[in-house]
């Protein structure tokens, strides 16, 4: 149109065509000042009102897009590690907010067009007219009235044709933005958003009622208006009387009997309960005791190899002030006090008596420690006498009763979350490879009713399953020397002994032992008692009970003040009894066969029981 306007604007007001020529007429009517009028309000509006929204729009929702993303996909994460939601949801969650952060900026560039074409128009006409002026002048000979008035009218018509096609692509750019993060399409959503509120078109409905009744305004047109207003304001409103009583029929109707029954049989594998003062604490957002839940799953994970299952928390209101509940499979194994806006400082009596506060016992360790305002932090530093939150307090006894009963814990549900978690990697390809090796191993090879008892086993003395691929291995290879479960862990032990030592050993890589003298195994042997199962048990009487584990018990607390954390070494078939009678009375020390030793360890003898 531009060629046809400079090029043949000196022949009339058709040059650039019939269409131009007409929709010139007829908004201008034949006046130049009322065309250019029209055009500089289309522009306005265009340029100033919908392209400016829109464009600050694009820009706001693509910054504020990028700048959630971190906090998103961390939340994302955090209910990941928290059992909140599954992998593939977690997946499709990220996928999403990924499609969402590159629409918005694809739309904020988009903007950028949609101005650009509005200033482009105005460009265009503006050069039109003076270009189209000055060559109808000179290269033409037109008097300047006469080609103002052709190209004027050309250029207005070319203008306003331009214009329209502009203004209702901005509209829609517009809309587009405007949407938001509102599902479905624009129209529907248009319409959600307008008439979804029958009071409001009720008042809609009103306004134009009462224009209808002012003098000199059109009665019918403003009736009818206000007539589908309100016949729209009553179909929303008897549409959502419907919903509200078909919900309420379904309430109603739903067997209320079997939910209730289920929640009082159901038992959390993990349940803490808290005093109602303790709920702000437990529930407050960074240094809460949710945020620190995140931390214990991904401990475990890393530590133990395996998928912790969610923690549930409630409020009790039977509990004292102050007091919280831990419950492993529905019943009670611990409980405890914290004191939120306190600190508690782990210190003897002796130290710093001029800071009163309550005395209490470290719930962990037990050790000596004093309840003190969280003003002290500073003089406790000071002092380098360790001061812990209440929340740290409370997820450090909660972290460690779960590894003390990690048997209740790692139940048949537990592992198979945990195989389920080793095939969806974030590395596709090696999430391939391990489903492809459990599916060649399980059930096949080996039953999840073996391999259950196994993890079990290594998880009752604190022994990390994060290869798991090589335990299965194990199994597979050894379960046609023994059934039995518990024979079976010692050949585990056995492959994992460069793990289980490695974790033993001290700053210098050397691995201090206590060991039983002969003494002991001669007596082993005296009451050594075969099972059927091929196995056998040492029926030591009770005394000797009592002498074995007070000996080594002291010779371990002899090293411990020496700063030495000793294992104890026996052979395989003697480990496993060793093991269990210590444990029963408290001894946390690791038990080692001599076979689990590699020859690349540097054993050393600290003493001998």
């Amino acid at each position: 149109s531009t060629k046809l306007i400079i090029s043949e604007g000196h022949t009339g007001t058709n040059a650039a065509g019939g269409v131009i020529e007409g929709f010139a007429m007829f908004i201008m009517g034949g006046n130049l000042f009322v065309g250019l009028v029209v055009f500089a309000v289309l522009v306005i509006v265009n340029f100033m009102v919908i392209t400016k929204g829109a464009g600050r729009m694009a820009e706001v929702g693509a910054r504020f897009a990028l700048d959630a993303m971190p906090g998103k996909q961390m939340a994302i994460d955090s209910d990941l590690a928290v059992g909140a939601i599954s992998h593939e949801e977690a997946r499709n969650r990220r996928q999403k907010e990924q499609e969402e952060a590159s629409f918005l900026g694809s739309l904020d560039g988009a903007s950028k067009f949609v101005k650009g074409d509005a200033i482009a128009g105005l460009l265009i006409t503006a050069l039109n007219l003076v270009a189209g002026i000055g060559f109808g002048i000179v290269a033409h000979g037109l008097s300047f009235t006469q080609a103002l008035s052709n190209y004027s009218i050309l250029t207005v018509g070319d203008g306003l044709v331009s214009q329209i096609p502009a203004v209702i692509v901005s509209v829609s750019a517009a809309l587009l933005l405007a949407k938001g993060r509102e599902d479905g399409a624009i129209d529907l959503a248009l319409g959600a958003q307008l008439g979804g509120n029958a009071t409001s078109l009720m008042i809609v409905a009103g306004i134009l009622g009462a224009f209808a009744l002012f003098p000199g305004l059109p009665f019918i047109p403003f009736m009818l208006a206000a007539a589908a207003f309100a016949t729209a304001s009553f179909y929303i409103r008897s549409r959502e009387r419907e919903k509200a009583a078909q919900a309420e029929a379904e309430e109603v109707e739903a067997p209320q009997t079997s939910l209730v029954i289920g929640d009082s049989i159901h038992s959390d594998e993990i349940h803490l309960e808290v005093a109602p003062d303790l709920v702000g604490m437990v529930l407050q957002g960074a240094g809460g005791f949710e945020s620190r839940i995140d931390k214990i799953r991904r401990y475990i994970a890393e530590e133990y190899g395996f998928v912790l299952p969610s923690i549930r928390m409630t409020d009790n209101p039977t509990l004292s002030k102050n007091e919280y509940r831990i419950r492993i499979q529905g019943v009670r194994v611990d409980s405890g006090l914290v004191r939120p806006g306190s600190l508690l400082a782990l210190m003897e009596d002796s130290q710093l008596p001029h800071l009163q506060g309550e005395k209490v016992k470290e719930p962990v360790y037990k050790a000596a420690a004093r309840w003190l305002p969280s003003t002290k932090k500073q003089e406790l530093a000071a002092s380098g006498i360790p001061a812990i939150e209440p929340t740290e307090v409370l997820a450090t006894h909660m972290l460690e009763v779960i590894q003390a009963n990690f048997t209740l814990v790692f139940t048949r549900m537990v592992m198979l979350d945990t195989l389920d978690a080793l095939t969806h990697i974030s590395d596709t390809e090696r999430a391939a490879s391990n489903r492809r090796f459990l599916d060649e191993y399980i059930p096949g090879k080996v039953t999840p009713e073996l391999l259950l008892s196994v993890l079990r086993l290594l998880l009752e003395e604190r022994v990390s399953i994060r290869n798991l691929f090589l335990i299965v291995e194990t199994i597979a290879e050894v379960k046609s020397q023994s059934s039995a479960p518990s024979r079976i862990v010692e050949l585990v032990r056995q492959r994992l002994g460069f793990q289980i030592v490695d974790r033993l050993q001290d700053g210098q890589g050397r691995l201090p032992l206590l060991q039983l003298s002969t003494n002991w195994e001669q007596k082993f042997n005296e009451h050594e008692i075969s099972r059927e199962d091929g196995g056998s048990d040492i029926a030591l009487p009770p005394e000797m009970f009592g002498e074995l584990t007070a000996a080594v018990q002291a010779k371990l607390n002899e090293m411990a003040q020496k700063g030495v954390v000793a294992s104890v070494a026996t052979s395989s078939r003697r480990r496993r009894f060793l093991q269990t009678v210590l444990a029963s009375k408290g001894v946390r020390n690791a038990v080692l066969a001599y076979e689990e030793i590699g020859s690349k360890s540097k054993p050393y003898i600290v003493g001998v029981v």
